[in-house]
């Protein structure tokens, strides 16, 4: 990816970033198919990353 700055990734940048876009193209996959995928990886970091979350037991 062209993007250097972290806090500037969004969908919108991820799809008009130079390199993706030239990846999509090689790989014939479309914007909406892409941003699909990208929808579907961000669900599925969250889901992992709530499982992964330590419970707090009270102690008696």
């Amino acid at each position: 990816m062209c993007t250097t700055t972290i806090s500037t990734l969004t969908l919108a940048t991820l799809l008009q970033d130079p390199l993706v876009q030239l990846v999509m193209r090689s790989d014939n996959v479309s914007e909406s198919d892409h941003s699909e995928l990208l929808h579907r990886v961000k669900d599925s970091l969250i889901a992992r990353a709530s499982m992964c979350e330590p419970t707090l037991q009270a102690s008696a």
